[in-house]
């Protein structure tokens, strides 16, 4: 799967597949020491790779399918639905990406679908990365301000600034999923095979090539992890410092949720930029393109099943095994959005601010 910028755009392939390609490409660099059946690797992470994107793509389109049936149409629009339909929708749109993939590797890296959507299938992954990642952000804001400011919440937290917010995010993640759509294009190879591989300009220099490379990779990093990751977890530090425990306590279910489904958004999404950092390396060793064989195909399944994994945690996240055998799916995940973080704020609130009244009347 060429899906993410990981790949390289020059891969050689190594030890060549035929003896005639051996002898014609030898070159001295190669190992000597040890023979790497890298094709036979590669072969068998295609291979998985397959079976988790179709698991992936039947689980996401399902699992996703109903949150935004849920929350679009069967559920008062709130705040909070309008953050979790989103994240469903951008999570539905990979879902439904992956068949194009799932056809590419099953046709052996032979691309059918022509140059425009080799193109535009390179947006799409990083749309729901970056939109995903926006928007659990966009939770823990606000989730944090909501605890610290609840009177100001209850007052200005209001579906239009929430749309707002969501068509902001929108607009943002699709800005940065763009330069993709320049930087994949198709090649013939030998043999008769068109893929759909990153060029990263194949018309100019290596040198020009790899800064673009570089460029992208640090961009991923900084703006779609890093800057979030520090954000969210100022965020649920500033919760539980206010808190206390007394909040957490009767919003426990919500809460266990939104960190349970950061944190398997950046557990899924941090090996990708591993081996994005590792793949800019100018490493030819035997010891790193064996980790890059086996490494990347595992780390793009990782963040293939995030997709599919959120309407799962929003289900079974914070009930126990009788609870959930007493109630329905869909009634489970229906309670995964109730909008009660702000009431319990507010009446914890006022309940600190009565007390302290009292106190400061006695004294």
């Amino acid at each position: 799967m060429d899906l993410l910028t990981t790949f390289p755009y020059n891969a050689t392939t190594f030890p060549p597949l035929s003896s005639a390609e051996f002898y014609n490409d030898w070159d001295e660099t190669w190992p000597s020491e040890s023979f790497y059946n890298s094709a036979k690797i590669r072969h068998v992470m295609k291979m998985v790779s397959m079976a988790i994107y179709c698991i992936t793509m039947s689980l996401g389109v399902i699992g996703n399918g109903l949150v935004i049936f849920l929350t679009r149409f069967r559920m008062k629009k709130t705040v909070t639905t309008i953050w979790y339909l989103n994240l469903a929708v951008a999570d539905f749109i990979f879902a439904i990406s992956l068949s194009s993939e799932i056809a590419y590797l099953a046709l052996d890296y032979h691309w059918i679908w022509g140059r425009l959507m080799c193109k535009l299938d390179s947006v799409l992954p990083f749309l729901n990365m970056f939109a995903s990642v926006f928007f659990l952000t966009a939770i823990s804001a606000d989730r944090c301000v909501s605890a610290m400011c609840p009177v100001w919440a209850l007052n200005h937290r209001t579906l239009r600034l929430a749309s707002f917010v969501a068509t902001c995010i929108w607009g943002a993640a699709l800005a940065l999923s763009l330069p993709y759509f320049g930087f994949r294009d198709t090649e013939q190879f030998p043999g008769g095979s068109i893929r759909c591989v990153y060029t990263f300009g194949s018309g100019d220099g290596g040198d020009l090539r790899t800064q673009r490379h570089l460029s992208v990779v640090v961009t991923e990093f900084m703006v779609g992890f890093l800057a979030p990751f520090v954000i969210i977890s100022a965020c649920y530090c500033a919760i539980v410092i206010k808190l206390r425990g007394s909040l957490l306590g009767r919003c426990g279910r919500s809460f266990k949720i939104i960190v349970a489904v950061v944190l398997v958004f950046f557990c899924s999404w941090f090996p990708y930029h591993l081996f994005s950092i590792l793949e800019t390396l100018e490493d030819d060793s035997l010891e790193m393109e064996k980790a890059l064989d086996i490494g990347l195909p595992l780390a793009q399944c990782l963040f293939c099943l995030n997709s599919c994994l959120n309407p799962l945690l929003y289900t079974f996240i914070g009930t126990g095994y009788k609870t959930r055998s007493r109630r329905s799916f869909l009634s489970s995940l229906k309670g995964a959005f109730t909008e009660n973080w702000v009431l319990h704020a507010l009446s914890s609130s006022r309940n600190s601010s009565f007390a302290l009244a009292v106190e400061s009347t006695t004294v």
